[in-house]
């Protein structure tokens, strides 16, 4: 029988919000660095802001996940025993490596239940506002046509990205295809 795996999905929200927090707090600074500094129009002001706005809604996005949803199926499995690794060398196809010892083999799995439409409707408005934002910074004459474009190809993923934090009426829970 599987032990019981304790949960950890609040720590790993943190360290990876922590990191996209970070990323995004990075953007803004090479953005502010590029718009002091690059001649207009620009390209890469475009698209460094574009994906700042990305990642910040990410972020916001799933702060807003887990503090709307509920729990969802969490399965893990570990197996025990000896593992024999075998190494062929490049440069002889006699020569082999081989390595022998206890090894552990450990899988896991963690779904969320989303119950709110809430992060999806952010992630929706977010993806409108950069799209709004990134056309009207090229009529200003702030930026080119490829970073336009570059920064309206990233909105329209954000923008697939709430489509699919729709929640979905509930299905069946899929089988474990654990042998």
């Amino acid at each position: 029988m599987p032990k019981r795996i304790p949960s950890r999905m609040p720590n790993a929200m943190l360290v990876v919000g922590g990191v996209f927090t970070a990323f995004a707090v990075g953007l803004v600074l090479i953005a502010r660095q590029l718009y002091w500094h690059e001649h207009r129009p620009a390209t890469g002001l475009t698209i460094v802001i574009a994906f700042a706005w990305a990642v910040a809604a990410m972020v916001v996005s799933m702060i807003l996940v887990s503090l709307t949803s509920g729990r969802g199926r969490r399965a893990g499995r570990v197996r025990r025993g000896r593992v024999t690794v075998e190494l062929q060398q490049p440069d002889s196809p006699r020569r082999t490596t081989r390595l022998a010892g206890p090894g552990v083999e450990m899988t896991g799995s963690a779904d969320i239940r989303i119950g709110s439409r809430l992060p999806a409707l952010f992630l929706f408005a977010a993806a409108a506002g950069l799209a709004a934002f990134v056309i009207w910074f090229h009529l200003q004459g702030q930026s080119s046509w490829i970073g336009t474009g570059v920064s309206l190809v990233l909105a329209s993923y954000v923008g697939n990205w709430a489509r699919n934090a729709w929640p979905r009426p509930d299905a069946p829970e899929p089988k474990d295809p654990s042998p």
